[in-house]
């Protein structure tokens, strides 16, 4: 599924949690003012790609995991960051659009629970035969982002910072 963000990072979003957005305002006081409290208490996993575009993105909910070819061509993964679902939907989106439903790309149903969110950078366009004549993606390539999301008992140390991935060294 492509996803776009013009705020240089993706979210995945708990959509009780941020049910009242309903503008502007309402996203500033929900979203950005109070980023950090989101990430640790499990309402927001940030994607932080730092960078504007549209992405491929796959998310995996266990049982599923990264396929071979996934596995493969994966660059870095993140630590864990925490994911309190309450049984509603959880949506990806950009994060301007976290709040708005219809704006999410991609929705999942998650069993309510503690679960920990793991993002990936797949380096789709090293494996052969990945572009198409055209140099874009070709229609089997793999995806840009995976994310995976699997049951937890909460208790482990999560990631909380706004930057998915740390500097490759």
């Amino acid at each position: 599924m492509t996803v776009a963000t013009d705020a240089g990072t993706l979210a995945l979003w708990r959509g009780s949690a941020f049910a009242d957005v309903d503008g502007y305002d309402a996203w500033e006081r929900r979203v950005n003012e109070r980023l950090d409290e989101a990430i640790q208490s499990g309402e927001l996993v940030p994607v932080g790609i730092q960078g504007d575009g549209a992405f491929g993105v796959r998310v995996a909910v266990a049982p599923d995991t990264a396929t071979e070819r996934e596995t493969r061509y994966t660059v870095v993964t993140s630590q864990p960051y925490l994911l309190v679902s309450d049984g509603g939907p959880v949506h990806l989106s950009g994060m301007e659009a976290v709040g708005v439903e219809a704006s999410s790309p991609i929705t999942v149903s998650l069993p309510e629970g503690h679960y920990a969110v793991r993002a990936s950078i797949v380096a789709w366009d090293e494996e052969p035969g990945a572009r198409g004549p055209d140099g874009l993606p070709g229609p089997d390539a793999l995806p840009d982002f995976l994310v995976t999301i699997a049951p937890t008992d909460g208790l482990e140390s999560y990631r909380t910072s706004e930057v998915t991935f740390d500097p490759l060294t």
